[in-house]
């Protein structure tokens, strides 16, 4: 059963319906209806959703609601052709007296030599018979051309008369018409079934409510939620929304929701109301995927400004500082002496920015040897160079796409890299080593140094266009030295965290405390951190002052006529082997972190504690 049906008024129509229809092949059925049956006819064609009438008929089907109808018309040339007929049965005053959704683009009044012709269009049977019957009664024609209903009532009332057909070039005009229809109505329906596709299987829920707040649509996720009751929408929700378009979390019986609500207006007048809501547990558990993935991948970022310990005044308008640079996207240049926290504060501007679900790419540029720096920034594809992973490499600027990418010890770029690095904050594009295509980036810089860049540009070791691009947001961070009353919380802090809570203080001499509070901290929070590390290998004796002097790197600088012997370590003569690899340790750890003398010795952190400890 097809889609189209052609219901043919006369059985001239019919046969010229079924020759187009045949000729050109197409999928459309035909029937030979009149007006008075017609609804009866149509209706075992079930599957039918256009029609192809004429006349009354086309009217009647309309009426019903049922299908689109597509209507057949008579050409000029019809009409012209009926005029002749009765011209040759010796008519010279002519009526056309038809359907008006029959004749189209005919001239009411119009003669033809000495021929008058009068167009009547007409809406409803009553109308044309009511016509005829006044022309009749005014005698005003001696001939009616028209349709089925016109002709027969015509010849009751004794006019010569003739029907009006639709020609071939009508009817297949009418066919094109309703394939256009269907073509016009599968696509419309194939992308609502895209878009409510797309609305019943998305993560949020979305309800659509009329002008008085009614639901009138919910998508598949609104109802697993909320299940059929949606009061909650016009009583809780809306009255809440009201006035502002922005996102709001709200609490309906006991699910959390974050709403956004959208208006939409005609004619100046809110006319429906789009609300799209998400379980704030379904968006904290994308948020910990989203983490996790990037943890796996180590592109995350540990720090937040909350994490950062600090009194000090000039720190805390230092963290100010940076709280309002992480709400731009803006280039962060940070400066500061070693050790003062650098790759800490860059964590924490990114995890305030909205990049913080984004990756957070580290580098140390002093650490890449500069013939892989290429290719570790920029990426390679398969066959590069000799040696290049066959599936080629995402470079580290391509890892960071859409988060930050922290440079750190940017000074130490060399000059051809400098170059290319030039490139991508200009253009913001980067093509992988042996690739010729352009791969469009975003991507937030922040860099640091403890070099001073404005000497290097002058030295000619540093680009001076580079240095003006990465200096847009300045942040110098304050050595421990001017963080004044931070330095011993902070050594409490890291100690207790390497005894499991035992505070400092009991492990060091009067004597030793103050030497400590004296201290400026050349190395800055890393050397607090290493001389708290130590102080807990020797958490079960007192350390005196000067013991702590050995331990302080400073002073070990300031008395160098002291300073021991690195390369060799001296032992009393009569010592057991235990005893020996104790002062081995303790003596080692004078001048390196826990972390090298575990290298050095190839023992791990466990053991040299375990071995730096006075037996019992």
């Amino acid at each position: 059963m097809s889609l189209i049906l052609f219901v043919a008024p006369t059985l001239a129509i019919d046969k010229k319906a079924k020759s187009i229809i045949k000729q050109r092949n197409l999928d459309i059925d035909v029937i030979y209806s009149q007006d008075a049956k017609v609804i009866m006819d149509v209706a075992p064609f079930t599957e039918t959703q256009i029609i192809i009438a004429r006349g009354g008929m086309a009217k009647t089907l309309e009426a019903q609601g049922k299908h689109t109808i597509v209507h057949i018309g008579a050409a000029f040339h019809d009409v012209m052709q009926a005029i002749e007929e009765l011209v040759q049965k010796g008519c010279r005053r002519i009526a056309v007296v038809m359907r008006s959704n029959i004749i189209h683009d005919v001239r009411r009044h119009f003669r033809l030599g000495d021929i008058y012709v009068e167009v009547i269009p007409c809406d409803s049977r009553e109308e044309i018979n009511a016509t005829i019957e006044r022309l009749a009664a005014e005698q005003s024609v001696d001939g009616i051309a028209g349709c089925n209903i016109a002709a027969a009532y015509a010849s009751e009332c004794g006019f010569r008369h003739t029907l009006i057909d639709s020609s071939r070039e009508a009817i297949s005009s009418a066919i094109d018409e309703a394939q256009l229809i269907l073509k016009n109505k599968e696509q419309q329906t194939l992308r609502l079934q895209q878009v409510d596709a797309v609305i019943q299987n998305i993560t949020e829920g979305v309800v659509v409510l009329s002008e008085e707040g009614e639901p009138v649509f919910s998508n598949r996720l609104s109802h697993k939620v909320f299940g059929e009751n949606f009061a909650a929408w016009k009583d809780e929700v809306l009255p809440r929304l009201q006035g502002t378009n922005g996102e709001q979390i709200l609490e309906v019986g006991k699910t959390k929701i974050l709403c956004h609500r959208i208006p939409l207006m005609v004619n100046q007048r809110t006319q429906r109301q789009i609300v799209i809501f998400q379980e704030v547990e379904h968006i904290e558990k994308n948020a910990r995927t989203v983490r996790s993935s990037l943890y796996q991948k180590g592109l995350y970022a540990k720090m937040h400004f909350s994490d950062i310990m600090t009194y000090a005044d000039t720190m805390q308008r230092t963290i100010q500082l940076a709280e309002r640079f992480a709400r731009t996207d803006a280039n962060v240049l940070i400066l500061g002496e070693t050790g003062t926290g650098k790759e800490g504060m860059a964590q924490s501007i990114h995890n305030a920015s909205r990049r913080a679900d984004k990756p957070f790419v580290s580098v140390n540029c002093a650490s890449i040897p500069p013939n892989l720096m290429e290719s570790e920034f920029f990426g390679y594809v398969d066959g590069a160079f000799t040696g290049a992973r066959k599936s080629g490499k995402k470079g580290l600027f391509e890892l960071a796409h859409q988060g930050t990418i922290f440079l750190d010890e940017i000074g130490e770029l060399p000059l051809d890299i400098q170059g290319r690095l030039l490139r991508v904050l200009q253009e913001h594009e980067i093509r992988r080593i042996g690739d010729d295509r352009i791969l469009p980036l975003d991507i937030r810089i922040i860099c640091a140094t403890n070099r001073d860049l404005v000497k290097m540009v002058q030295e000619g070791t540093f680009r001076e266009d580079l240095y003006y691009r990465i200096n847009v947001l300045r942040l110098p961070l304050p050595p421990l030295r001017e963080r004044h009353g931070d330095a011993i919380p902070l050594l409490d802090y890291y100690y207790r965290a390497f005894t499991d809570g035992r505070s400092w203080e009991k492990a060091v001499t009067p004597k030793a405390r103050e030497l400590l509070k004296r201290y400026d901290w050349p190395g800055n929070i890393r050397e607090l951190r290493n001389v708290a590390e130590v102080l807990s290998c020797y958490d079960d004796m007192l350390v005196d002052e000067s013991q702590m002097q050995a331990f302080l790197s400073g002073a070990l600088r300031q008395e160098d006529t002291d300073k021991p012997d690195q390369e060799s370590i001296v032992l009393p003569l009569k010592t057991t082997l235990p005893e020996a690899e104790r002062e081995i340790i303790r003596q080692l750890l004078l001048h390196y972190s826990p972390e090298e003398v575990c290298a050095q010795l190839g023992i791990s952190r466990v053991t040299l504690w375990r071995k730096a400890k006075p037996k019992e």
